[in-house]
């Protein structure tokens, strides 16, 4: 170009490159990574917010006393010509705005109620009977509001309402926080309902009693007893309107006796409630209202014989049950005399019934995460290196980092002799083509090394996923009952997304910026050796400020982990449950419960970034301390002529330290940061070593023709869920002849659903064995016994 190239220029260059290196290579394209991130997500945000939401419009709060559409005070609810669909967002919008939007097919969705014209009363009781599928819960969910009127309207003289679905839900806590919901407790109140439901037997077996956590989605409860918890948690609420969807099939009829008559009856309808009791215990209805539904309409509203004559042979007399003071008096002293037995059951009997619900003292303990603690193992690292290729592939990758920063460094030093030429020889070719040549090396060992780092961080990180995977495919119903889904999917999702998008980059930028500082302290220190002056108390500093970050962060990093389970566990678990929350007016206490698990989170979260900008002022601080000493003690040594200082090498180890100054701290951020990452590692790979089920298939199934006739013989059956609790089947022995049907009968919890899941080996035999064709089950392989039976 026919300038003149200096030493002093090549530095300040060199030097002011330096500063922005990482700015531009890192900060930069993380910058722009970020801002596109974040347009995408606000755009997913934004399509959220713009869903239709659930609108209550049609269904008002209105008093019985001003509204004409009520004819009289007792009336609690009405409806008037009511269609409801289950898909109200495929409408079309300007269609719903005409009366006629109905008659002209522009509704695409699925009908669930239809014209639908009826009072509800107060202190009434009316069941509404009907074939499965009828709509007879859509008509309940319609009254509570939770599936939106497309046609007529709801009127209410009550907000207060309480509803328990057909399939209960239930969240993970104890049986009380299930019951209360948010509510204050009220011991008298409280104690009737558990009684009045049946609880209180219930709460005799479980050692915690009503403080026992029944685990995520219930699973340590039978039906019967998620049934009776959802009734009694609406029972609790003291609503006005009460709407029960079929509480009485998960039971046993005397249970559902005790059900119907002392919750329903004596407790719900002494009140005054209004009480709408989806049901097919026919046997209950007696002399109340009753509504036969058929195809979303109300084809009769009168007594139960009224909708048999209407049904068209599709109903059949059933006899009525009543309860009299005998019968009361009978009921309530067979519940005591049960009592009283249970409590005088042998300390074995007992815990054979706790360990039915899982209701030891220990359960709360295995329902917590666990967390390691204490430095991340070398096995954590060393299984990482495994997944990448093992120890050879992690010495390719570190003569690659070596060869491009020696090649680096070699460049800058080639620049500085190319400055000190004469400006005649500047151009000369033997200088500019070892000069071109370094610079080409850098870029193609640079792009090489990046390309077979994030090649073998992906295969990594999908060894781990799919090592994870199976495990989890193939572990007992043991983990599924002791962690909660949003816990396993945290794992899924948080965990494993770590190890795909933040680890490689994390991990790469470590190694590049550590190179880059070894090289440039290896070569201050070649060239300026008196630095090392100072060196002992700067290492000391360092080492001390960078254990106590290491540590701190790293926990905080496992704290973070921990704090997300919940956030992930109870997000899934109340859009389950969002039509129990919503009608029995809980938004309010789930939101909180939701926000105090967020704040958890997000506590741990800022925590760990304020500690990393705690690390990054201090090392700032020694990089300032370390280039001003360098630089001091340069001129010191040179103006007395203690030592010969190179001009070249000296400028070389000068932009080496001021470059430190902006990527040391970002070197011991990331240092710490993989190890924080590796607890991500370390919390796959803790999925990864899951204990399995049995295997499915064994040699034993090779040309076995099995099953033959379908007899099942067990004999001395012992079984329980878990290693810690109890025996839930004991010395169980029976024989099933082939072409029998047979009913298994007991009370809700007793060990019904245990023994077909021992059939299916979900629960492995503690002793004793089952036979089926006179074939021991547990010599067969799952796929072959799993194939050859069916459950619904």
């Amino acid at each position: 170009m026919g300038g003149e190239l200096t030493t002093r220029d090549v530095f300040t260059i060199m030097s002011l490159t330096n500063v922005m290196q990482l700015e531009l290579t890192k900060h930069l394209s993380l910058g722009i990574m970020a801002a596109s991130e974040c347009y995408v997500s606000v755009r997913r945000i934004q399509k959220f917010l713009e869903v239709q939401e659930l609108s209550h419009d049609s269904c008002k709060n209105v008093s019985s006393v001003d509204d004409k559409k009520i004819e009289h005070e007792d009336v609690v609810i009405s409806l008037r010509d009511v269609s409801c669909y289950w898909d109200s967002s495929t409408m079309d919008q300007n269609a719903a705005s005409s009366e006629d939007a109905y008659e002209t097919q522009n509704y695409v969705g699925v009908l669930a109620v239809k014209d639908v014209n009826i009072e509800f009363k107060r202190n009434q009781l009316t069941c509404i009977i009907g074939s499965v599928g009828s709509g007879k819960s859509a008509l309940l969910l319609a009254l509570a509001g939770e599936l939106e009127v497309s046609k007529g309207n709801i009127h209410r003289s009550t907000s207060s309402l309480a509803y328990a679905s057909q399939d209960p839900w239930i969240m993970n806590g104890s049986v009380k926080e299930n019951i209360l919901m948010g509510l204050s407790y009220d011991k008298e109140h409280y104690h009737d309902i558990v009684k009045s439901c049946g609880l209180d037997v219930d709460f005799q077996q479980f050692q915690d009693g009503d403080d026992t956590v029944v685990g995520d989605r219930g699973v340590q409860c039978s039906g019967g007893q998620r049934a009776r918890i959802g009734l009694a948690r609406a029972l609790y609420r003291n609503a006005d309107i009460l709407l029960l969807d079929d509480p009485l099939s998960a039971v046993d009829s005397r249970v559902g006796n005790l059900i119907f008559y002392e919750a329903i009856k004596n407790i719900a309808l002494k009140r005054g409630c209004c009480v709408i009791l989806v049901t097919h215990q026919h046997q209950f209805i007696g002399d109340s209202r009753c509504l036969l539904v058929s195809d979303g309409m109300v084809q009769t509203d009168g007594t139960f014989s009224d909708c048999v004559a209407a049904a068209n042979g599709a109903l059949h007399f059933v006899t009525q049950k009543s309860l009299d003071e005998d019968e009361s008096r009978k009921e309530s002293s067979i519940r005591e005399k049960d009592s009283g037995e249970k409590n005088m059951l042998p300390a074995t009997e007992n815990n054979m019934s706790k360990q039915i619900f899982g209701k030891l003292k220990q359960k709360s303990s295995e329902q917590d995460e666990i967390k390691e603690t204490g430095v991340v193992s070398k096995a954590t690292f060393l299984h990482y290196m495994q997944c990448m290729g093992g120890p050879w592939v992690a010495l390719y990758l570190l003569l690659l980092c070596t060869i491009t920063q020696a090649l680096a460094l070699g460049s800058i030093a080639m620049i500085g002799r190319w400055s000190e030429r004469p400006v005649e020889q500047q151009r000369s070719w033997d200088i500019l083509g070892v000069v071109l040549g370094l610079g080409v090396g850098v870029v193609l060992f640079a792009f090489i090394r990046s390309i077979a780092f994030f090649r073998l961080a992906i295969r990594a990180s999908k060894r781990l996923h799919n090592a994870m995977s199976d495990a989890v495919m193939r572990a007992k119903i043991e983990f599924f009952d002791t962690n909660p889904s949003g816990r396993i999917l945290n794992r899924f999702s948080a965990d494993v997304g770590s190890n795909d998008d933040l680890l490689p980059h994390t991990l790469f930028d470590f190694f590049m910026c550590a190179f880059i500082v070894a090289g440039s302290l290896i070569t201050a220190i070649a060239s300026l050796p008196y630095i090392l002056i100072v060196m002992p108390f700067l290492v000391w500093y360092f080492y001390t400020t960078r254990s106590i970050f290491v540590t701190t962060s790293r926990e905080l990093k496992r704290l973070e982990g921990l704090a997300r389970s919940p956030i992930f566990a109870m997000l899934s678990e109340s859009i389950s449950g969002v039509a129990t929350i919503r009608s029995n007016d809980a938004v309010k206490y789930i939101r909180n419960k939701f926000e105090n698990f967020h704040d958890a989170h997000t506590r741990s979260f800022f925590s760990f970034l304020a500690s990393s900008r705690w690390v990054g002022f201090r090392m700032d601080s020694l990089m300032f301390i370390t280039v001003s000493v360098s630089s001091l003690l340069a001129v010191v040594f040179s103006d007395q002529g203690w030592f010969e200082v190179d001009p070249v090498i000296f400028g070389l180890a000068l932009s080496m330290l001021i470059q430190l100054g902006s990527i040391f701290q970002w070197t011991i951020r990331q240092s710490a940061e993989v190890v924080n990452q590796m607890v991500c590692v370390e919390r796959v790979s803790e999925y990864s070593k899951l204990e399995s089920e049995a295997p499915l298939i064994t040699d034993f199934d090779k040309d076995l023709v099995w099953p033959q006739s379908g007899n099942i013989q067990v004999n001395d059956l012992s079984v329980r869920y878990r290693s810690t609790l109890p025996l839930s089947l004991r010395g169980v022995s029976f024989n099933i002849q082939s072409g029998q049907r047979i009913g298994v009968v007991g009370r809700t919890g007793s060990g019904k659903s245990t023994l077909v899941q021992t059939l299916f080996r979900i629960l492995e035999t503690e002793s004793g064995c089952i036979k089926v064709d006179g074939i021991d089950i547990s010599k067969l392989g799952l796929h072959k016994l799993r194939k050859g039976m069916s459950v619904i």
